[in-house]
């Protein structure tokens, strides 16, 4: 199954036009379906991006979310907040999507994107074992669900045109059953595009007609 999402991803891409190949850290904040709780952590992505023309581009992404919430209890001698352990979330993204980018040739790019695909999710706990109250209840399973990210940031190009910088603020809702997830992350990462360019073709070179070559007499 693992397999076959990934070869599906890649069609639209195994093809000769540019491709742009990026990968960036994050710094992710998830409040989870109640809107009380927030977990947060780092992230990471590989994404893929195909020019299907100067300004429009079709993505590929792949990443993965680890995030903590750190579980605290109030003594009832010195009503000082004490942590007893952690709760943990996993989040790992597979999508697709497209970006469009506001400027054209210039070595500052906005641009806004949107994603959707399927979000792998995974809670874990780790309890002081010295703790003698009752934990609360901490959410537990492995989910696999859909979800959408719009994103909106900048592309800073150098003057070669291959190397890059990406910054981005990402919004992700993810459908869990208990209501829609909100997590949003700050990316920052670099790029790299190869191959040829959108209606690229050769130089021509023009070679002057010969100089008429006359005979002394």
């Amino acid at each position: 199954m693992k397999k076959l999402i990934l070869i599906c991803l890649l069609i639209p891409f195994l093809s000769t036009a540019q491709i742009q190949v990026s990968s960036s850290f994050s710094y992710a904040i998830d409040k989870g379906t109640g809107g009380n709780v927030n977990f947060a952590g780092s992230g990471f992505e590989l994404s893929l991006r195909k020019h299907l023309t100067e300004k429009f581009r079709t993505t590929a992404t792949f990443g993965a979310y680890d995030m903590r919430i750190a579980l605290v209890t109030i003594s009832n001698f010195d009503y000082l907040a004490k942590k007893y352990g952690y709760s943990y979330k996993t989040v790992v993204p597979v999508t697709i999507g497209g970006e469009y980018y506001l400027l054209n040739r210039k070595l500052i790019k906005p641009f806004i994107g949107l994603e959707t695909g399927v979000f792998y999710t995974k809670y874990d706990s780790q309890i002081d074992p010295n703790y003698l109250g009752t934990p609360p209840n901490l959410p537990t399973g492995e989910y696999l669900n859909w979800g959408f990210s719009p994103s909106v940031g900048v592309h800073l190009q150098e003057f070669a045109d291959r190397l890059g910088l990406s910054l981005k603020v990402k919004y992700t809702g993810i459908t869990y059953s208990e209501g829609l997830g909100n997590l949003i992350s700050f990316n920052a990462g670099i790029t790299y595009k190869f191959g040829k360019k959108i209606k690229w073709s050769p130089p021509v070179i023009e070679v002057p007609e010969q100089t008429p070559y006359y005979e002394k007499k």
